[in-house]
């Protein structure tokens, strides 16, 4: 009887091995992003003892803006596999740069197994992935309702949950506006939740939302 297929059996679209260390591609983006974001934004990762140092690890983060995936790139030097709309992949630049990265595209509004099954397999050979469960960028400063499915992920690779606040990206580039402009953006990372907790993604989303409310008190 053959052996059940372990981790390394996952694979991306097509059959293509999973990325899930930090290839050039990568490594150069996260360096040009993270000092643009300094620069511009004053950009600051707080919490970053909350981020496991090895093992796979589910970031759930709310969604802002177009600046949302560079700012939790730059804050961890782990790699991290964001899930996106496979949409993105129209550009060509995009899909090159996804593909490099090991992006785990998604087919909006319906099932999509194959990115399930790609999502576990990142996590279970020790990577991170990255998720904005509301789907879309909020178009009002507030968050929207978390869909729970990346919690099927977490739950069937044995990763904790990490929930990020991402604070200040939306003032810096909301949906209203073409181009981004100064403004502080801060990402602050939460304690890690334990994969099989029930509710874990609806956890997070409390999580988040303590932080931003701790952020806001902090201002007064």
């Amino acid at each position: 009887m053959s052996p059940a297929p372990g981790p390394a059996a996952h694979a991306g679209r097509n059959g293509a091995p999973l990325v899930v260390g930090s290839r050039f591609v990568y490594r150069l983006g996260r360096f040009l992003v993270k000092s643009d974001l300094v620069l511009l934004h004053r950009f600051r990762a707080e919490g970053v003892e909350h981020m496991p140092r090895t093992g796979g690890v589910l970031i759930v983060a709310n969604h802002q803006s177009y600046l949302d995936i560079p700012i939790v790139a730059a804050a961890t030097p782990r790699h991290v596999a964001f899930v996106a709309r496979a949409t993105l992949a129209r550009s060509r630049f995009l899909a090159f740069v996804m593909r490099e990265s090991g992006a785990v595209l998604i087919q909006p509004n319906t099932p999509d197994r194959g990115a399930l099954e790609a999502m576990i397999g990142h996590l279970q050979q020790g990577d991170c992935v990255a998720v904005f469960p509301e789907g879309t960028r909020t178009r009002d400063g507030r968050m929207g309702a978390f869909r729970a499915g990346a919690a099927v992920a977490a739950r069937r690779a044995g990763a904790p949950i990490v929930p990020a606040a991402i604070l200040g990206a939306f003032e810096a580039w909301p949906r209203s506006r073409k181009l981004p402009h100064p403004h502080r953006i801060r990402l602050r990372f939460g304690a890690p939740i334990a994969p099989g907790t029930p509710d874990a993604v609806e956890v997070a989303k409390q999580a988040i939302e303590r932080m931003m409310q701790d952020a806001e008190l902090a201002k007064r």
